[in-house]
């Protein structure tokens, strides 16, 4: 999870320090949550139109 933290402040370019640190977190929280979210509802929606077809 460290190396994805990383991986996520360097991609983005996000700043170092403590002040930076909640907001970094703050922010790969909620994306994570998102991408989490999105997945979820593509495949519920996939499942229903492939229902729909067969």
């Amino acid at each position: 999870m460290r190396q994805l933290y990383k991986a996520f402040k360097n991609w983005l370019y996000l700043p170092d320090g403590n002040t930076a640190e909640l907001y970094n977190l703050t922010l790969f929280v909620i994306l994570a949550l998102s991408a989490i979210v999105g997945v979820v509802s593509f495949t519920r929606t996939l499942g229903i139109f492939l229902a729909l077809i067969k």
